[in-house]
């Protein structure tokens, strides 16, 4: 298990620890009965990052810090909700039964707690990969829409780019290329046919250096300048 996060804690730039705060990490393990120790380092380390954790989708917090949802508005017998979709469409949560586990599976429900879908192996996967999706859809200089990508093009980018340790089910399926650390390329599973690839950078000169690659691969003319 990767305790400190610091991939994704350098992916934001935190060189000290952002967390949330005792209080509130005191309230959640009272409301759960007890915190999986993968998820209490993740309070304790990134927390407190707005960035991290209210871009695209919402850490659950007892304050409603991040898009207002508050954790004693999820309430299932047998799960603990920790994060949300931003419009609530979909929540992920651990099984109560995993409470003692240090990092167990993550679960997401589509239809208010009906059914539940295995989405990561554990807390720190699907909270690296969401801190990477976040920050896909954060960073200064990004191709702004998604692009439709073909199976054979993204087996191109696989050839060009190094992976990131950030893959998961998260919504139907995600995987990340990391060619700087502070530069995302996110591949999104639409369906089992369907991706969409999006991408960014802090660097403009990073952002500029992939956005030709990439365009090559996707056949886009590039500008003259």
């Amino acid at each position: 298990m990767n305790d400190n996060y610091q991939n994704i804690r350098e992916l934001f730039h935190l060189d000290a620890p952002s967390p949330l705060p005792d209080e509130q990490i005191e309230q959640i393990r009272k409301h759960f009965g007890a915190i999986p120790k993968a998820l209490e380092s993740y309070y304790r380390l990134c927390g407190g990052c707005p960035e991290m954790n209210s871009t695209q989708d919402f850490l659950v917090t007892p304050d409603g810090r991040y898009g207002h949802y508050q954790l004693e508005k999820f309430s299932y017998p047998e799960y603990c909700v920790f994060y949300v979709e931003n419009q609530s469409v979909s929540e992920w949560a651990f099984k109560k039964s995993d409470l003692n586990q240090e990092n167990p599976p993550v679960y997401t429900t589509y239809d208010n707690g009906e059914t539940w879908l295995k989405t990561a192996d554990s807390v720190s996967q699907f909270l690296t990969s969401e801190a990477y999706m976040q920050a896909v859809l954060s960073k200064d200089y990004s191709n702004e829409e998604f692009y439709e990508i073909l199976p054979e093009q993204i087996s191109m980018i696989a050839e060009k780019f190094p992976r990131a340790d950030a893959d998961s089910d998260l919504y139907l399926g995600v995987q990340f290329f990391q060619p700087y650390p502070d530069t995302v390329i996110m591949i999104l599973y639409n369906t089992d046919e369907d991706f969409s690839l999006l991408y960014s950078s802090d660097s403009e000169e990073h952002f500029e250096e992939i956005d030709s690659i990439i365009s090559e691969i996707l056949g886009f003319e590039q500008e003259e300048d």
